[in-house]
């Protein structure tokens, strides 16, 4: 399972952002890159949207996967502010709590022929966090 990470990030929180992407996606790819979770995914792209709410605008969250192609395309918010005042430690449960989400969305979607189940639990087990611990921000 690969993961690429990008982000609709505000230039505020730009160099937050650039200092805690690697920390999840290299970690993801290293550990998961050549795992298999099911023949309904082989790629999932997260790209959070880390902006103010005024700039935001009518902007929406995007869910999207794609079936024949085995990837998928997750553009989910992270509340500003808390990226913004937390610590990396912070940033790094709230990126990791959209990677999450995004999983669990996909679940849903591909049913049988994805294991988001065991993809969720070996992140958490990598990261050396509970589910709990993402949502205590």
């Amino acid at each position: 399972m690969r993961f690429f990470i990008a982000g609709e990030i505000d230039r505020l929180v730009y160099d937050l952002w650039f200092d805690t992407r690697p920390l999840v996606e290299k970690p993801l790819n290293d550990s998961f890159g050549e795992k298999d979770y099911g023949p309904a995914l082989n790629m999932i792209a997260i790209i959070p949207i880390i902006m103010r709410p005024e700039l935001a605008g009518d902007r929406k969250e995007r869910r999207l996967f794609q079936r024949r192609q085995h990837s998928a395309d997750y553009r989910l918010f992270i509340d500003f502010e808390h990226f913004r005042s937390g610590g990396l430690d912070v940033r790094v449960r709230l990126l990791l709590a959209n990677v999450i989400t995004a999983i669990d969305d996909l679940q849903r979607k591909a049913g049988r022929t994805f294991d988001g189940t065991a993809l969720s639990a070996d992140i958490l087990t990598l990261f050396h966090y509970r589910r709990s611990d993402l949502w205590l921000i």
